[in-house]
């Protein structure tokens, strides 16, 4: 009788994981932005931001009704005491995709990532897109970020193209204003796409096939390489952490403004690798930041890669990458950058002088 009586408070009093993900996924997407993900006061993971799940609640119930997995498994607050990677302090951010993963983005009934030329499909997390009340950095403001991003031992680039951490503007169809992103071809890089300003375009041919009454491209997309595309530097990322610190003054003025005074400069584990003066933002709305899983659907096609993928082996493969440490502030000493082994003393004493692109992209 004891032996049936604890079979039943295991199965019907327990929550199994998959009841308690998917209860706090809710929380996550049906509040506000002030929930941020359920972290605790006191956390260091989240600090200066407020974030959640860039899903809307159309697509958050079709996910549900289609009973799809990422659901449990696309976001997880993780702990240091379960053996997680923690970059600081007790938790940690975790995302993972499977290769048949979709839904993320879905509205009026209709799919978009799946369903565009290349497929792609992403689970992000950032600043809500919220009109009535934006939470981003607007022209003229002046702002540091940390963040910190560990990827699993085993990794290596399966997907052709995993986009890291992006700005974009809270409103329209616009391109990235500034992405850090892994790709095959161009390793890791840091990409400025406002450099030039954006304009309109009606063939749809600079968003990979997805349709608005109005596109929008960036006139140049500038690339500086952090990391080449080799397997044994791209390795170097696999199984511990690397910081990134990015300083931004916005402004949404042309590059050749005369009082433009817009700057990104970007630190990994402490270099700096890009000091970009220019244009910053584009002319509408605020930047906002967001960051998570967002990549193409399909194997690599090209670059120097050292083994080859198939659509069938990658449902095996899944992406998982972890973030922590997301910081942003007004001034470089409010990030307390000592718990990371770095001082603003060691950023502002480095070379202020601007660093050319490797690669200049113009559309047209």
């Amino acid at each position: 009788m004891k032996k049936i009586l604890v079979i039943f408070l295991t199965l019907f009093l327990i929550p199994s994981f998959s009841f308690a993900d998917l209860k706090e996924m809710k929380k996550m997407i049906m509040k506000s932005e002030n929930y941020n993900l359920g972290h605790k006061k006191g956390d260091t993971t989240v600090n200066g931001l407020k974030l959640k799940p860039l899903i809307n609640k159309e697509a958050y119930k079709n996910a549900v009704k289609k009973k799809y997995g990422w659901l449990d498994y696309g976001f997880n607050i993780v702990h240091a005491k379960d053996g997680e990677p923690v970059r600081w302090g007790k938790t940690a951010q975790r995302f993972e995709l499977h290769i048949d993963d979709c839904g993320f983005i879905y509205k009026n009934g209709k799919y978009r990532d799946c369903v565009r030329n290349p497929p792609k499909h992403r689970f992000e997390i950032g600043q809500g897109h919220n009109e009535k009340k934006s939470l981003g950095y607007k022209h003229k403001q002046e702002y540091w970020y940390t963040f910190s991003y560990y990827l699993p031992k085993d990794f290596e680039i399966t997907r052709d193209g995993l986009t890291v951490f992006q700005f974009h503007s809270d409103q329209g169809p616009y391109p990235p204003i500034f992405n850090i992103r892994i790709t095959n071809f161009q390793g890791l890089s840091v990409d400025i796409g406002s450099s030039a300003g954006a304009f309109n375009d009606d063939t749809n041919g600079c968003d990979g096939g997805v349709k608005f009454k109005v596109n929008v491209c960036d006139a140049v997309l500038l690339k500086w390489t952090l990391i080449k595309p080799f397997p044994s530097q791209i390795k170097k990322l696999a199984g511990k952490w690397t910081d990134f610190i990015i300083h931004a003054k916005w402004d949404s003025r042309p590059s050749d403004h005369e009082k433009n005074e817009g700057l990104f400069e970007v630190f990994m584990d402490g270099k700096k690798y890009v000091h970009y003066e220019g244009q910053t933002a584009w002319n509408i709305g605020r930047a906002v930041l967001q960051y998570g899983i967002y990549e193409k659907k399909i194997p690599p096609t090209s670059g120097k890669i050292y083994r080859s993928f198939k659509y069938e082996d990658l449902k095996s493969i899944p992406t998982i990458v972890y973030y922590d440490e997301i910081w942003a502030k007004k001034k470089c000493e409010k990030l307390d950058l000592k718990r990371l082994g770095y001082s603003c003393k060691l950023l502002n004493e480095q070379s202020d002088k601007i660093t050319p692109p490797d690669r200049k992209e113009i559309n047209s």
